[in-house]
């Protein structure tokens, strides 16, 4: 499994200066600027059309900014396309959680990623399945995840919190240094979602740089040491969580409080 890296300088592992975003005539994202520390666990929230969504695939690499600036760890960067993000070490679980129904745990952490011998194409060579699954076993213990079958089971016959942590464990293996996640405990009930919120405390512990994207205040507050409020394309607030309260946010996010002149905080 890819271990974090520590920056040598004291720069963020993510820096948006000045981002924005327009198709036509719509400013999706409009002057974003937002540090993101190691191990730094954001909770993304705000109304549909907020912006929330443009964002996460400006960081992810499927979005170019139409303008403004992006560091990784202190040096500018192009994330895009989302191959080259994922070469820097960012990972991304959106909402679908890009799983093959009919393919097995193992088969799912190493997809696009195959273990082969030979050359050509994919389909001509022979893949080294023990290797892979084992490899996925030994990253799923790492992370203390449970999930039966994982050489043999189809992620189609698992439960839907199961499938959750099979694609977040899947981008943890690959991405060392941000992850990015939709809406991670959508649909989930309390015990499963309580099994992703313990996963993702686990992996900002190892060192990952996580933003959530989230409608339940709630799990907000469980995880995320900061909460970012975007609204209509901007960003209206950042607060450290135990500074705030969840009515302030919802003020926020509603638009009953407007921002502040200075909105970026120091994190500690």
């Amino acid at each position: 499994m890819a271990s974090p890296t520590t920056p040598q300088s004291s720069a963020p592992l993510v820096r948006l200066k000045g981002v924005s975003k327009i198709f036509g005539g719509i400013h999706a994202l409009d002057d974003i600027s937002l540090d993101l520390p190691i191990r730094d666990v954001v909770g993304l929230v705000g109304d549909n059309g907020a912006g929330k969504s443009t964002l996460i695939k400006i960081l992810s690499g499927a979005y170019e900014p139409t303008a403004g600036e992006i560091e990784l760890e202190g040096r500018a960067a192009s994330l895009t396309p989302p191959v080259e993000a994922q070469r820097l070490g960012v990972e991304t679980v959106y909402q679908d959680l890009s799983l093959i129904s009919a393919f097995t745990t193992a088969e799912n952490m190493f997809l696009g990623r195959e273990l082969s011998i030979g050359r050509g194409p994919l389909l001509a060579r022979l893949l080294r399945r023990k290797t892979m699954a084992a490899a996925a076993i030994r990253g799923l213990e790492e992370l203390h995840i449970d999930i039966p079958g994982v050489r043999g089971r189809p992620v189609d016959r698992m439960s839907g919190g199961q499938r959750q942590l099979v694609a977040i464990a899947r981008a943890a293996f690959w991405g060392g240094k941000l992850l990015l996640l939709d809406e991670p405990t959508a649909a989930l009930g309390v015990r499963e979602s309580r099994e992703v919120l313990e996963l993702i405390a686990r992996l900002s512990a190892r060192g990952l740089t996580i933003v959530m994207v989230t409608h339940n205040l709630e799990h907000l507050w469980q995880v995320c040491r900061r909460v970012v409020v975007m609204r209509r394309g901007r960003k209206v607030a950042d607060k450290i969580s135990k500074e705030t309260t969840m009515d302030e946010v919802v003020a926020y996010i509603t638009g009953a409080k407007e921002p502040h002149d200075h909105l970026n905080v120091e994190p500690s």
